[in-house]
């Protein structure tokens, strides 16, 4: 009896202590939102920033209404970090599902990371996705999930894939599920026939700055 009192008590102290340290890694802050965060900016220059990101995207829109046969842009890490902070919640927090706030990039060679912090009603803690982008042909975006954590820890997102796909095919995207490379993978399909979008040519992401080029759309309107 007093064996098994002995093992019981070992089995509630690993299974304790399992239970600890998985939450303990799920609070846990990734190093680069942490950075994110703390990134010591003065408030002017964080708002030029931001200003900066607002024109280099209005610019790709200006080159899209105008019919320029090429156009190309780039996002620095620093102004895309500075928009999310200035004006994503402020100007267009409908945008932002309940529970998200403080989200942040951060631009690796040839990967992403998005992180974020997520309230539910049983847990806190930041939230981060890596994904590589690339295009397996003209218009054919490429979404590579090579990781999704809470904290330190693995998390599955299957269900959240399937929302996701389904609202999107909802909206008359065409997005294909599969796996490449051991991993879960989105496939974007961004030659809509009923859609002025542009032609989607090239993407590039270096440590700290986010490029892509197309062309205009010769699709002609029905």
């Amino acid at each position: 009896m007093k064996r098994f009192l002995l093992f019981l008590l070992l089995l509630l102290l690993i299974l304790g202590g399992t239970a600890g340290g998985l939450y303990w890694s799920s609070a846990q802050v990734p190093e680069f939102y942490q950075a994110a965060l703390q990134q010591q900016v003065a408030p002017e220059i964080r708002q030029q920033e931001a200003k900066d990101f607002v024109q280099h995207s209005m610019q790709i829109v200006n080159d899209v209404r105008n019919q320029e046969p090429l156009w190309s842009q780039e996002f620095s890490e620093q102004e895309v970090n500075a928009w999310l902070a200035e004006e994503l919640h402020q100007k267009y927090n409908e945008w932002v599902p309940e529970g998200i706030t403080d989200p942040r990039v951060h631009f690796e060679q040839d990967q992403v990371i998005v992180g974020f912090h997520l309230t539910l009603k049983k847990w806190s803690g930041i939230i981060s996705l890596k994904f590589k982008p690339w295009l397996m042909k003209e218009n054919r975006l490429v979404l590579e999930l090579e990781q999704a954590r809470a904290g330190l820890l693995p998390i599955p997102i299957d269900e959240v894939i399937t929302k996701l796909i389904q609202e999107a095919r909802a909206e008359g995207w065409q997005i294909e599920w599969s796996q490449m490379n051991e991993h879960d993978v989105l496939i974007v399909h961004l030659d809509r026939q009923d859609s002025d979008l542009p032609d989607l040519t090239a993407l590039k992401v270096e440590p700290g700055l986010f490029q892509i080029a197309g062309k205009a759309n010769d699709v002609p309107k029905q």
